[in-house]
């Protein structure tokens, strides 16, 4: 790191900031400030629906400095969550604002994030009511930071836009079908998904909530590790959290002990886009060249999981979280996001238990899968879109970006999510590990050192100093 670093230069990485504070180049109240500059500078830029005051960021600031910084892992870390999430005293909209109202409760991880020394900054912008991987399904909404006329990717798209430009150091979203994956593709950061169950969803809107997540938006795996491990814990408010047993990691995770599964040739759909064809293809040769075993695998259960959110009788759970909001505000819902959720309408009770019985069919079929595989590598979006072409076609160019990520939540999957390469048009790529349930640690540890094998600069701030 630079011996004399200029703030407004400053990365935000975890490295950063604990070295800044340890040698006392900064302290929290210059960082929280510098990023409240930040955020200020960029002006209305579709990220936030609600910052909280300088005031009370600062007051947090000088709080944690009267506080032993060694008995913090987070200490003085500045984070965002995405709208769905509930903070107390605060109002969460899921970006539809007639909805919003106060929870008189913070998310479970959000409060062991700031026990642990994290800053909260404010809530972001999302697909309404987390439906969608486009990230322009809201009333405003941020733009891909790479070309302004490409989306960010959503649903959780202010979450991962806030990380990139530099304002946060880590971001929560949700996940339910990509939201943790697809932004953080487009925008050259990490997301991790974690196994369904591992880490609290206590206090949001959701989506499915049997098998919806909380991912982490950061600018390595290692960020967001520390925050996965501050988050876990056992809460009695979530029935739905499992005790959580990490798979072992290995002695060094090397890629050289890897056997890696990709979808057959067949199953590989780019939809027309050759410059995310040829980036996955470099990815494929690059792990072979860390020394992975590359194999083959039948990418059709994964694909007929995936068929399964959007386009069956599972939408009946995403219409029990939010009809009460389409009945009573259905003029505020945005026209995409009620066609899709209404469709749940057709389907019944019959259709839903015919649809979770080849749900534990394909769980099983998937576990046999990963017997003979370490784990699977996809890329995390098959393309990326112009957002006028995705407003004017906007249910089936949400779908496509589906193709690589929809299944993972049904089947019980972990997974990860990381930069590759930027693309010949400048626009980034990235690529997603996904492994057996609560493979979490080894997917973050192999993350790592697939971001330590190349150059590629983090987020979009490549001038920052890290």
């Amino acid at each position: 790191m630079n011996s004399n670093p200029q703030i407004e230069n400053l990365s935000l990485s975890f490295e950063t900031l604990n070295e800044c504070y340890k040698n006392g180049y900064f302290s929290v109240i210059d960082v929280v400030n510098e990023v409240l500059r930040r955020i200020d500078v960029r002006g209305n830029d579709g990220v936030w629906t609600f910052l909280l005051e300088q005031s009370d960021v600062v007051q947090r600031a000088k709080d944690l400095m009267d506080m032993d910084a060694a008995s913090l892992p987070l200490y003085g870390i500045p984070f965002c969550v995405k709208d769905n999430i509930h903070i107390e005293g605060l109002p969460t909209t899921a970006s539809c604002p007639s909805i919003s109202f106060i929870p008189e409760e913070t998310a479970s991880v959000v409060k062991r994030l700031e026990d642990a020394g994290a800053i909260l900054i404010g809530k972001n912008t999302m697909d309404q009511f987390a439906t969608g991987l486009v990230g322009v399904r809201s009333p405003e909404h941020p733009v891909n930071l790479f070309n302004p006329k490409y989306i960010p990717g959503g649903s959780s798209s202010g979450s991962a836009v806030a990380v990139s430009a530099g304002l946060v150091s880590f971001a929560l979203g949700s996940d339910t079908g990509g939201s943790g994956r697809i932004p953080a593709a487009l925008n050259n950061i990490v997301g991790i998904k974690p196994t369904p169950g591992v880490l609290s969803t206590h206090g949001m809107v959701y989506a499915n909530r049997s098998f919806d997540c909380m991912p982490i938006f950061a600018l390595s795996c290692n960020d967001a590790k520390a925050v996965f491990e501050q988050g876990l814990t056992e809460d009695v408010s979530d029935p739905f959290l499992s005790n959580f047993t990490a798979l072992p990691e290995g002695e060094d995770n090397s890629f050289s002990k890897q056997i890696v599964g990709i979808p057959a040739p067949e199953y590989l759909e780019f939809f027309g886009d050759a410059n995310a064809q040829n980036c996955f293809e470099n990815a494929v040769s690059r792990l072979k060249s860390l020394g992975a075993t590359v194999v083959d695998v039948d990418y059709s259960i994964f694909l007929e999981a995936g068929r399964m959110l959007f386009d069956g009788p599972l939408l009946a759970e995403r219409l029990s979280s939010i009809k009460p909001f389409l009945k009573d505000h259905s003029n505020d819902i945005h026209s995409s996001v009620r066609v899709i959720v209404e469709k749940a309408k057709q389907y019944s009770a019959v259709d839903l238990c015919h649809e979770y019985y080849r749900i534990t069919e394909l769980q099983a079929l998937a576990r046999l899968l990963f017997e003979n595989i370490d784990f699977m590598m996809v890329p995390t979006a098959p393309t990326i879109y112009p957002i006028a072409d995705v407003k004017a076609n906007p249910v089936s160019l949400n779908t496509n970006m589906g193709y690589y990520t929809y299944f993972v939540n049904i089947l019980n999957l972990a997974a990860v999510a990381v930069p590759s390469q930027l693309r010949t048009d400048g626009l980034p790529f990235g690529v997603c590990f996904v492994g057996r349930a609560k493979s979490d640690f080894s997917l973050m540890a192999l993350g790592q050192k697939w971001q330590q094998s190349n150059d590629l600069y983090l987020g979009h701030h490549a001038g920052l100093i890290s």
